[in-house]
């Protein structure tokens, strides 16, 4: 079941065909959605949860229309552009390319990463807080169904926000 706020950013999100989830951790439930309106999804964290490791299972077994894939991996790793290299740890199987990078949640010591990772991939970033945390990121803000949404990346331009519109 996905709250009302998480519906509004999976309605946000549900015309990008390939994402990425940063910090799914045992919170599926986005990823799911979307999976389920078609887009392929991996969702990455340090350590996804039990829950997450389900529900891709049940995508893959119920054959939604999208895909769910969970991997382990870091951010901050996955962010470093140092290797020069694209595929590499959890996103090496990523058919295509990754039209936008997202996170619930999102923790202030994790935008910069997400964001970076974000522009490594060329695609579209947006997140939301722990709510008592603003964004340490240039972002635009948008009102998604009462949830604050926050947008570091424009989807279809890959230009970095320059901040408050």
């Amino acid at each position: 079941m996905v709250s009302p706020s998480r519906r509004a950013l999976v309605d946000e999100l549900a015309d990008h065909d390939s994402l990425v989830e940063v910090g799914v951790g045992n919170r599926p439930a986005v990823a799911q959605a979307l999976a389920e309106r078609g887009s392929r999804v991996v969702a990455v964290d340090v350590d996804p949860g039990e829950r997450t490791l389900a529900a891709a299972r049940a995508a893959e077994d119920e054959g939604v229309e999208g895909s769910l894939r969970a991997r382990r991996g870091d951010v901050l790793a996955l962010a470093d552009t140092g290797t020069g290299e694209r595929d590499v740890g959890p996103l090496a199987d990523v058919d295509g390319s990754v039209d936008a990078v997202y996170a619930c949640n999102l923790p202030a010591e994790l935008q910069r990463p997400t964001v970076a990772l974000a522009e490594r991939l060329n695609a579209a970033c947006a997140f939301t807080t722990l709510g008592f945390e603003e964004p340490v990121v240039p972002v635009r803000r948008r009102s998604v169904g009462g949830t604050p949404l926050y947008v570091a990346r424009d989807a279809g331009r890959g230009e970095r926000s320059s901040g408050p519109e």
